[in-house]
Parts: structure tokens; sequence; C-alpha cells
């Protein structure tokens, strides 16, 4: 019994330094892909520098054995085990983003930790300011699958989200390290979204030295893209038709060129664009040099007359890749068609010389816009209107009648015709009418009629009888009288004759 005592004794003194030790020490864990991944703060504007801290996040450098990475973990674990295709090591290695080709070369691997609705992710990058920046400022965004990827030099595969984008850089980059922020986008299983961020720090060491670099650099005028001139064919458009216009844009820069030009278009609403798609893409525009873009419109029957606009918006980058933009805008003119009819009035196959004739047309507005200064002109040997037909103006979808008088002359009487009197007789009634704009429209229609000497009628002829007959009876009734007179005169003078005699 005292032999077990004494043996418990010795080991309780042999072991106690190293509980004292234990005491003072705590061994951190080693990493692994659950634990590796940490929430990242917001990502600064990269700019060029030789120390490798950015922020609140550490950007190791390239001899580290830890990999060049933060992350937020929730639904996304990073494969950290295995090497992919574009990458030379591990991240549990140390993983450094790979420069090749003038690209900067990002592969992140990543494992769902749960469901992913549809298996799709969407991943994009935030380059941060392009201010000093060593990359090629992009829409970089895409679409990525979960599938069974190669790796440590195809000997095996994991399912996993690829996800890579190869960034170009610009020609005037400078050494440093610099941080690009990889957003993921998706939905879980259950429908709710998932984003986070994991930023991958980029080391530039084929650029140039920012010791070297001047305390100020000095301003440079940049390229300028204009809209310098718009046809627009035909001029101007008619509402319900479809149109062409020539969009001409100039580089300005008398020394700069421009590079991954894109124009795109926009219009008014009443403008409907026919082409399939309203951006371009061109390659790149010399300094002074102008392109020319066509793009083809319709408009609806129902276009108000008016001016309206094609705005154009141009991106293109200068010759260190910075994105510049400019804008512009064209006008085209829409009218709307006039259609005024005139239904032609009916005229007697002759007529008489010295009658006077009426004649009423109905004018009628197919249009969908006003007409101005509405009516009717007629020109022809022998028939002189005391007037013109004047309706003057005239709403849309509106009719109305123009009325003249027509006194039957001879065809000598009118001016400038040389030939016989009477006969057939042809001319032209005129519709006249103006738009909004004064412009004039002249439509002439055919009309004809035969011109007879002018006709007494018998009437007269009985109505002078009467008038002789009764001037003879006159004639007889004066004789009588006077005869009358005569003889009462001699008839009193013989009796007063007579009695002078007596008297005597």
């Amino acid at each position: 019994m005292k032999k077990a005592l004494f043996t418990v004794i010795i080991a309780l003194l042999l072991t106690a330094p190293v509980y004292a030790l234990a005491d003072g020490f705590s061994p951190s864990p080693s990493p692994s892909p659950s634990s590796f991944s940490v929430p990242v703060a917001a990502s600064p504007s990269p700019s060029p520098t030789t120390d490798p801290a950015f922020a609140q996040t550490p950007a190791p450098s390239s001899s580290s054995d830890e990999p060049a990475f933060n992350a937020d973990s929730s639904s996304f674990s990073i494969d950290t085990e295995n090497i992919y295709n574009g990458m030379t090591r591990a991240y549990k290695n140390g993983y450094q983003p790979v420069i090749s080709g003038g690209n900067a070369v990002i592969v992140l691997p990543l494992i769902p930790n749960g469901s992913i609705s549809g298996n799709t992710l969407t991943a994009s990058l935030d380059l941060g300011s392009p201010t000093g920046s060593p990359f090629v400022f992009r829409s970089y965004e895409k679409n990525i699958k979960l599938e069974s990827c190669p790796v440590n030099e195809n000997k095996s595969s994991v399912n996993a989200f690829f996800v890579h984008f190869d960034i170009p850089l610009t020609s005037e980059r400078f050494n440093g390290i610099y941080p690009v922020t990889v957003n993921i986008k998706a939905k879980g299983s259950d429908g709710e979204p998932i984003e986070q961020a994991f930023t991958v720090y980029i080391t530039i060491t084929d650029g140039k030295d920012p010791d070297k670099q001047d305390a100020v650099s000095k301003p440079t005028s940049q390229p300028i893209l204009l809209v310098t001139g718009c046809t627009v064919t035909p001029s101007p458009a008619e509402a319900g038709s479809e149109f062409t216009a020539e969009i001409t844009i100039t580089n300005m820069s008398e020394k700069k060129h421009v590079y991954n030009m894109t124009v795109t278009l926009s219009a008014d609403a009443q403008l409907e664009l026919l082409e399939q798609a309203a951006s371009t893409y061109y390659k790149g525009l010399k300094r002074g040099e102008s392109i020319t873009l066509k793009a083809r419109y319709k408009t609806r029957l129902d276009t108000p007359a008016g001016r309206y606009h094609i705005n154009v918006a141009m991106n293109y980058d200068n010759s260190d890749a910075t994105t510049l933009s400019s804008s512009g805008t064209v006008s085209v003119n829409i009218k709307q068609h006039l259609k005024v009819e005139l239904t032609l009035p009916k005229i007697a196959e002759a007529v008489n010389a010295g009658d006077t004739l009426p004649l009423s047309m109905q004018v009628m507005n197919l249009s969908r816009t006003s007409a101005y200064n509405v009516r009717v002109e007629l020109n022809a040997p022998g028939l002189i209107p005391t007037g013109t037909g004047f309706i003057g103006n005239m709403e849309a979808g509106t009719a109305a009648n123009a009325d003249m008088n027509i006194f039957i002359g001879t065809k000598d009487m009118s001016e400038g015709y040389e030939g016989e009197k009477y006969g057939y007789t042809s001319g032209k009634l005129t519709l006249v009418y103006e738009n909004a704009d004064g412009a004039e429209t002249r439509e002439e229609f055919d009309i004809g009629t035969t011109i007879n000497a002018p006709v007494i009628s018998a009437s007269a002829e009985s109505e002078e009888e009467p008038e002789k007959k009764s001037q003879w009876w006159i004639a007889v009734a004066v004789g009588g009288a006077a005869a009358a007179g005569l003889i009462i005169w001699l008839v009193m003078s013989g009796k007063r004759r007579r009695k002078n005699n007596e008297d005597i």
C-alpha cells in the first residue's frame, strides 16, 4: 500500500511542470476549409503600393504560405485542397493569381454548403476606382454552373462552381498589390437570396516602378467624341412610314485615338428602332476620324407632326484604357400625311351662252391632321366663275362644300383663247390646300361641256304681237277721235254763220 502511494506522488511531481506550461500556452488551430473564410470589409480603391496592407484586410506577399484571400462564409466555401486549371498551387499552399499575356487570371473554386437554386450563381468583379488602377475597366459579370471540374492535373475531379476571370492590364500599369473583390449572388433552395464577397490580391511585378513616378503627373487632354451630323431619308419623315437616320460621329482629338467604342441609341417613344440591337461596337476611332452609323426607324400613323429626338450615348477607352463617355442628340422632323378628296360635280353636257350655272362640290379631309386654306378653282374657256369656291381650314375627319356660280359666256371671252365662240370647251377644276408649314398641294380634275349660242324663247315673240295690236287700235281710236272732233267743229261753225246772217 505504501509503495503504491509513493508511486502516485512521484508521478505527480514529474508531471507538474508540464501542466504549468499548458496553463500559459494556447496553440492556434490549423486552418480548414470551413474556418478559412472570414468576413471582408469594404474594399478600398486600388492604388499602386509596395505596402501589402489594404484597409483592414492584410494582403500576404507572394512568398506567404497563406492564400491571398478573405471571404464571407455562409453558403459557399473555397476549395483549399485542390489545384484547378489556371492555378499553380492550392489555396492552402498560398494561391496567387497568375499574370499571363497581359492579363491577371483569377481562379476561385467554390463549394456550396447547401442546395443552390438552379445550381447557378452570378459572379462579378469590383475593381475599385480607375484612378491609378492597372486594370482595364469593363463590365465583368457571368453566370456559372455547378460542374465536375478536373483538378490536380486531371487526376481527379470535384463538383464545384469554377469562377474564372481574365482581367486585361493596362500598358501603363505600376508595380504593386491591388485588391479585387469577387461578388457572388445566388438563391438557396428556399428562394432566399445569397450574397458573398471574396477579396483577391493581385501582385503586379512587370509594370513601372512607382518610386520613379513623378511627384506630380502632368494632366493631359482626353479625346472627345461628338455627334457632328445627321441625315434623315426621307426628310421630313412621314407618320406611319419608315426612315433612315445616318448619324456621323467624329473623334475631335488631334493627337489621341480611342478604343473599344460602343454607341447606344435611344429615341422618343414615337420612334421605333427596326435594328436588332440598340448598341454598336467599334474597335476604335483614329484621331480626327469620323464614322457614320445607320439606323432604321418607323413611326406610327397617329404620330403627331413635330420634331422628335434620337439620343446617342458613346463609351470608349483612351490609350491608358480609362473608360470615357460622351453623348449627343439629333432631331427628326415628322409630318402627318395630308389626304383631302374632292367629289366632282355633275355638269350638263351642253349649256347656252348667257346662262348662269351653280356648282357645289364636297371636300373631305381624310387625314389625321388639319388642312388649311382649302379652296376649289376653275379654269376653262367660256366658263367664267364669279369667284373661288373657298372653304378655309378643315379639321381632321371633316367635310365641307365648296360653292361657286359659273357664268356661261363664249369661249373667246376667256383671256388668251383664240378660236370659235361656241362648241365644246374643257378645263380644270383645281383642289388647293396647305399643311401646317404652309406647303401647298394642288390636285387637278378634268371638266368639260358644250357651249351653244344663246336661244330666244317662243314666249318672247308672243309678247311682241299683242304689243303691236294694241298700238294699231290706239291709232284707230286716236283717228276716230280726231275725225269726230273735226265733224263737231264743222257743225258748230255752220251754226255760227247762219246766226250771223239772220241778225243782219
